[in-house]
């Protein structure tokens, strides 16, 4: 739906303006108002309305000027002057500002519906227009990626003798000052998992993330091979991490988005575009051998056990830290660590280092997490800790880390609040874990990780799930075609879109669609 927003001076325009047009017959959803250019930029900053209707005198800023500044903030912003003034140099002016319609007062109601009318005909068809050419990009794109992937599957599959390595780093763009490393990954899907009915989605869904994750950051080149499996080609530089970081930060998000463990295989480090092959099928081997998920299990296990025999202290920090959005798990390590200090530690100067270690690194990782500035509490805790018998350091560290994860509590409902409210007005666009973990200023591992544990599911799910409710009202109250629907829900790719809607309502959008149809 379409917003506008009235700008005048006199209350009782304003309020007239509002009474007498019949805007949601318009297809005008939310009406605005505003006393002076001041207050309508400011408005206009949050609401980025689409049709403004102002009065060329007010206080403070006239109307052209703030029209002139509005303009350079929205430029598709369809403005119509009212006024009084029937003077030429006026009309002249707003002509050169771009103002679409230039209507005298007292105002005619029919004049000022069939401007507005004119108007909204023409968003529509500017719209239609930039559906048509993201159609069109989007098909270029498309073709553009089959051949980057079928260039990668050269790359990879080929012998090396026979790789044309000029014509690939052409196409791909490839980075000459880095050596290269193939991972290859294969989700596991369980047996009970939704997924098993929806494997080619998982797939592509994976792949555009992990495309998200990495391409978009020229940290490598992802595709899929010719047995399904998601390849990775990352670049090996000092400036970027190392790849089995990498690979552990995207397992960790695709677990807690997807519910999906994943085999994966790493091939070792190449110098040339002519060895990739090499590393390809190091990677392959290894990811029939073993599942990295488990290794890493079995390897903290035992990592566990050792530490628990040789530092208890260092075990239950780590575990502190580790959780330290879970108030069940950090209270149940706490309250290990603070036993132990207290039998085992005669010295009180020892007992304060212990308690004050704990508590640094849990208020860092608080201050990481949340972006928040530091603050003065730490050095007050010092002083706390320096006045107060063993016993009592005791209480007072639990309580300095228990109020910091209760704000940080509050601080996560807030960030998940908002990101929520973003998806559900920017779906169309293109929103990944990614771009939202930037727009909230948090790190994407724990954006992920706190969305999931505060709504039930993952962040993509829950786009997903807002995209194919919008595309059940399109499909149900409107006669646009599967692709131009797929487009303005923010699938760029109509089979993709076609893949998800079947998997959340067990019927392709056609299907759906002569249902609707059918019980009418």
């Amino acid at each position: 739906m379409l917003k506008v927003l009235i700008v005048d001076d006199e209350i009782i325009i304003r309020n007239g303006l509002h009474r007498i047009i019949e805007w949601e017959k318009l297809g005008i959803g939310k009406i605005l108002t505003a006393s002076c250019g001041k207050e309508a930029l400011e408005i206009a900053r949050v609401e980025k309305p689409d049709i403004m209707l102002t009065d060329i005198c007010m206080p403070e800023m006239d109307g052209l000027e703030m029209t002139r500044l509005m303009l350079e903030m929205l430029p598709k912003l369809k403005v119509i002057v009212l006024t009084g003034y029937d003077d030429f140099k006026y009309a002249q002016k707003s002509c050169s500002l771009g103002v679409k319609d230039f209507i005298l007062k007292p105002v005619d109601e029919n004049k000022l519906t069939k401007s507005i009318s004119q108007q909204i005909e023409n968003i529509k068809s500017e719209m239609q227009s930039t559906l048509n050419d993201n159609i069109i990009n989007r098909k270029k794109m498309i073709d553009s990626q089959r051949e980057i992937e079928k260039s990668l599957l050269e790359l990879t599959e080929k012998a090396a003798n026979h790789i044309e390595t000029v014509n690939i780093k052409e196409k791909l763009a490839f980075d000459d000052d880095c050596d290269y490393q193939v991972a290859l990954i294969r989700p596991e899907i369980s047996y009970d998992s939704v997924w098993r009915q929806h494997k080619n989605l998982l797939m592509i869904s994976i792949k555009n993330f992990i495309i998200d994750m990495v391409d978009s950051k020229n940290l490598g080149w992802t595709f899929q091979n010719r047995s399904g499996d998601i390849v990775i080609i990352f670049y090996v530089c000092p400036q970027y991490e190392d790849t089995s970081e990498q690979i552990s930060k995207l397992q960790e998000i695709i677990n807690v988005e997807f519910d999906v463990s994943l085999r994966v295989g790493i091939g070792s480090v190449v110098s040339n575009m002519s060895e990739i092959t090499f590393s390809y099928n190091q990677a392959n081997e290894n990811c029939k051998q073993y599942n990295l998920e488990n290794d890493k299990n079995t390897a903290a296990s035992v990592h566990e056990a050792y530490v628990i025999i040789d530092n208890k202290l260092l075990y239950y920090k780590e575990k502190i830290l580790e959780n330290v959005n879970d108030a069940d798990s950090v209270k149940k390590y706490l309250k290990k660590y603070i036993n132990e200090v207290r039998t085992s530690e005669n010295n009180k100067n020892s007992a304060e280092q212990k308690f004050y270690d704990l508590a640094a690194a849990f208020y860092w990782e608080y201050l990481k997490t949340t972006g928040n500035p530091a603050d003065g509490r730490l050095e007050t805790f010092i002083s706390t800790l320096q006045s107060n018998n063993i016993e009592n350091c005791s209480a007072f560290t639990e309580m300095f880390i228990m109020k910091l994860m209760y704000s940080n509590k509050k601080q996560m409902h807030e960030i998940v609040e908002a990101a929520t409210e973003y998806i559900n007005q920017h779906f169309s666009e293109d929103l990944t874990v990614f771009t939202l973990a930037e727009q909230f200023h948090v790190a994407r591992n724990y954006f992920s990780r706190l969305f999931k544990k505060e709504m039930g599911e993952g962040c993509n799910e829950y786009i997903t799930r807002k995209r194919i409710e919008k595309a059940k009202q399109l499909l149900t109250d409107s006669r646009l075609k599967t692709y131009e629907i797929a487009e303005q829900i923010g699938y760029h790719d109509t089979n993709y879109f076609s893949l998800a809607f079947k998997k959340n309502t067990g019927l392709s959008p056609k299907e759906f669609r002569d249902k609707v149809n059918n019980q009418e």
